[in-house]
């Protein structure tokens, strides 16, 4: 058993740090594979400060390794989040959320440690509660946004990603709590993380890396060019019914609508609509597609003088949107800045003209 922990142990540390190194030399530049190296040097801090004495890192240099290993089961929670929502974003709530649970959980690890910090048992209670409410949380996100989702091979990853590292964190955390109320192994958690990653890492590697055989002739490799939207002669018909559904019976105004209620009006099923969405237009998410059209709607409306004294809600409702904060986040990440703002500038702009 000791050979075998120690194998994926060390197996995984191996793995973990190629996956780091694909990540920084080709992936900085995706907000999803930044949380991703996070969760994969945490993990590495893991896996070198625990385990048999005698092969792991102790003493005082082990001390801020731990205290960023317990960080990543959050790193789990907004890699898994960036991954599946393109307007991801660390946000105050994201950030006030870490700052309480680093609040109980900073106390915990250093007296788990050895340090004289007091840890009282509603401490490991509220842990494991966190633990568990993200993973939970991250389950939602990635079943909920699957009707959404454009990118067909990603919809066809959510639930198994998202399930498998959820699971693994969940399965890890109950183990540990199990443990310590029946006298157990407090390790078991341990195990059950060291042989869980390394075939996710793994899976990861094969996902991230490529081989390109021309290496190995030193010639140089073409690098993949992304693909523009682009129309299939097959689907030029079906796309002009699209845009006339959308730009002249303006189905984007109706608050709700799905991308079945949109299917069965263009008259096409639901996955094909999906795949012209995303291949024709470059949207990645319905939702997007949707507040391509809403948010355009909304500038004619704040930028006419006319409707000048017009409420920004009402012209949010009248352009589709279901909520007057839905329209301000949505209509801010477009443009950078707010409705209001936006009108502002082009009342002015008109007045000077």
């Amino acid at each position: 058993m000791l050979f075998a922990e120690l194998f994926f142990r060390f197996a995984s540390v191996g793995a973990l740090l190629g996956v780091c190194a694909l990540v920084i030399r080709d992936g900085l530049h995706i907000r999803a594979f930044r949380f991703g190296l996070l969760v994969a040097v945490s993990l590495i801090c893991l896996f070198i400060t625990t385990g048999p004495e005698n092969f792991r890192i102790s003493g005082p240099i082990a001390v801020p390794l731990r205290l960023v290993d317990m960080m990543s089961i959050f790193f789990i929670w907004w890699f898994g989040r960036a991954l599946f929502d393109d307007d991801f974003r660390l946000n105050r709530r994201e950030w006030i959320i870490l700052a309480a649970f680093l609040t109980i959980r900073v106390p915990n690890r250093l007296n788990f440690m050895g340090f004289n910090v007091p840890n009282d048992e509603w401490m490991n209670l509220a842990l494991v509660g966190a633990a568990l409410a993200m993973m939970a949380h991250l389950i939602y996100t990635a079943i909920s946004g699957m009707k959404q989702d454009l990118v067909e091979a990603r919809r066809r990853a959510r639930v198994f990603f998202a399930v498998a590292i959820a699971m693994t964190a969940a399965a890890s955390t109950l183990a540990e709590k199990v443990a310590i109320e029946t006298g157990g192994d407090p390790d078991i958690s341990l195990t059950i993380t060291t042989f869980a990653v390394l075939p996710l890492t793994i899976w990861a590697l094969l996902w991230l890396a490529r081989l390109y055989p021309e290496a190995l002739t030193f010639q140089p490799a073409e690098p993949p060019r992304p693909k523009a939207p682009e129309i299939e002669p097959r689907d030029a018909a079906i796309h002009v019914r699209l845009i006339a559904v959308m730009e002249e019976e303006r189905a984007f105004v109706e608050q709700g609508l799905t991308i079945g209620a949109l299917a069965k009006r263009v008259g096409l099923p639901e996955h094909q609509l999906r795949a012209l969405i995303n291949r024709s237009m470059g949207f990645r998410n319905f939702s997007g597609f949707l507040n391509h059209y809403r948010i355009g709607e909304a500038k004619a409306a704040l930028a006419d003088p006319e409707k000048g004294r017009l409420p920004v809600l009402t012209i949010a409702m009248d352009a589709g949107f279901a909520s007057l904060a839905t329209f301000n986040r949505a209509f801010k990440a477009s443009l950078g800045e707010t409705p209001t703002e936006f009108r502002k500038k082009a009342l002015a702009n008109h007045d000077q003209n």
